[in-house]
């Protein structure tokens, strides 16, 4: 069906056809395209580890995933580790032309189903620290005040290692990459609290 429907868009030209993703890397290899379109999860690879071979070996193909589960943290790391779009696997037609339109322009194209899944776990991420231990929120909270590694050692009597190790796991634990972005929820949350 696919098949069928982007050999109908001009300018879109059908090139090879995959069944599993050990296939599918073997097809980009041999025929070089712009743009896979792929499911998320294969029978043989995830998403997540499909999406870091095409990186790794075709770092100028585009990745459009479709997905049935929409589940906003794998959206988020597929998207960080380069994919192209989202999609969910229930689409209309008209919707993956928007897709490829934006992969063109060289936009990111997420299906608003998937997007709006991924605000609202954001959003519930937001509302509370609540999933963090109490040292990790004491952590958090000194994150939020601008505090460094060593200042937040210091202050709650830890050793700076078991503050980065704090740290790693609450940035795991709330979706988060980089100290930046723990900076910014912390910030945030503190701003929340005081309201």
């Amino acid at each position: 069906m696919l098949r069928h429907y982007f050999g109908t868009l001009e300018g879109v030209e059908v090139v090879a056809e995959a069944a599993d993703g050990s296939q599918l890397i073997e097809r980009i290899g041999e025929q070089s395209p712009d743009l896979v379109v792929s499911e998320f999860a294969l029978s043989d690879i995830s998403g997540m580890d499909l999406t870091r071979k095409i990186r790794r070996h075709f770092p100028a193909v585009g990745l459009m995933f479709l997905i049935t589960t929409e589940d906003p943290g794998q959206v988020r790391a597929a998207l960080t580790a380069g994919a192209s779009a989202f999609l969910s696997r229930s689409s209309e037609p008209l919707e993956l032309e928007l897709a490829l339109r934006s992969y063109a322009k060289g936009q990111i194209y997420i299906s608003p189903s998937v997007s709006r899944k991924v605000i609202e776990r954001r959003s519930r991420r937001a509302e509370g620290s609540g999933i963090l231990t109490r040292r990790q929120r004491e952590v958090l909270r000194l994150v939020g005040r601008g505090k460094s590694t060593k200042e937040i050692a210091q202050v709650l009597g830890l050793s700076v290692k078991t503050v980065e190790t704090h740290r790693a796991r609450m940035m795991q634990t709330l979706g988060l990459r980089g100290i930046n972005a723990l900076t910014h929820f912390a910030v945030r949350a503190g701003a929340q609290a005081s309201d």
